[in-house]
């Protein structure tokens, strides 16, 4: 997987250190298993070092000449006021433009929303931005569809986020996507338990999933609202109009993994936002996420997390209620 950073003055550092650092455990978690591959490059309008805030130096190793496979290209917040910034870095923008032209998917955070937005490239579709300049960007850029309630959006391969930690939802998001449950489950132990949300899809978009087939966004759906409970995919298939065989060749075209495999997933998030948030039994916390025992819910859970249940709510806890040592 190929990932660019674009480094202007005026954003914040944290917008690139922090999901370079998550792209890099997972990768070397995967590795491990001989499936990693991450190549990561640092753009900008010239090569070498751009200071960015707090006089904190980055450094480019290509510019907007060089010609570049890129998969996932990032555009960090600005810290401040971004108006000016806005209107200097044309260049930035059209290269932007040309990197989402050549297939290349978009993740703008906060005000770095904005060069989406000069570039035309959210025109007439969803984004969101940090909530302070939501209004302005509403009134500057009307055409654009911002939602208000919705902190991470997509559509057509750009996805928004309104903050550092919306984007690091979204990272999570992509890590699993990409790397595999149990490099997820690492990047989350060392990073950020504490601030993991419980998401089959972070982000808001019309249709209301990662696809344009309705009838899988009704399967979703529907599975999203009784995995508690007992069901089989003849139910599914059933409430989204489909015989069997129908949803599971639509669904796995749409979403990249089975109805089983999905109705899993979805329970083992509910586990686990169980786990951080209540002191439930471990049966309670099986049944409630529809598993039928405890010893069967352990089992799944280790096989898809890579630690127990009881491993996972430790941790936890330890880093959400520890008041830590000085160093």
């Amino acid at each position: 997987m190929n990932i660019a950073f674009v480094l202007y003055p005026q954003i914040l550092a944290t917008g690139v250190s922090i999901p370079v650092e998550m792209f890099h455990a997972a990768a070397l978690a995967a590795a491990n298993r001989g499936q990693g591959n991450l190549q990561l490059s640092f753009v900008a309008e010239q090569k070498g070092p751009v200071t960015v805030t707090a006089g904190l130096q980055l450094v480019a190793d290509h510019d907007f000449n060089d010609t570049l496979d890129v998969d996932w290209l990032f555009i960090p917040p600005m810290w401040g006021s971004p108006w000016s910034v806005l209107g200097q870095q044309t260049a930035l923008q059209s290269w932007i433009v040309k990197q989402y032209q050549r297939g290349c998917r978009l993740i703008a955070t906060g005000t770095g929303v904005g060069h989406l937005a000069m570039a035309g490239l959210i025109t007439g579709r969803v984004a969101t931005t940090h909530w302070y300049y939501l209004p302005r960007f509403s009134q500057r850029f009307p055409q654009v569809k911002f939602q208000k309630q919705h902190f991470i959006t997509h559509q057509d391969g750009v996805y928004c986020a309104g903050s550092i930690n919306a984007q690091t939802d979204l990272v999570l998001y992509f890590i699993e996507r990409e790397y595999g449950a149990a490099a997820l489950a690492l990047v989350e132990q060392q990073f950020m338990h504490e601030l993991k949300r419980t998401f089959s899809t972070p982000f808001y978009e019309p249709g209301g999933g990662i696809h344009d087939d309705e009838a899988v966004s009704v399967a979703q759906s529907w599975i999203r609202s009784h995995y508690a409970q007992p069901i089989s995919i003849g139910q599914v298939a059933q409430a989204a109009g489909q015989s069997e065989r129908q949803l599971r060749r639509r669904f796995e075209h749409a979403v990249g993994e089975s109805p089983q495999r999905y109705l899993l997933r979805v329970r083992i998030e509910a586990a686990q936002s169980l786990l951080r948030e209540t002191n439930l039994l471990m049966i309670d916390i099986a049944l409630a996420s529809g598993f039928n025992g405890s010893a069967y819910f352990s089992r799944i859970f280790k096989k898809h997390t890579a630690m127990s249940p009881g491993g996972y709510r430790t941790m936890v806890r330890n880093k959400r209620f520890s008041v830590g040592s000085a160093d």
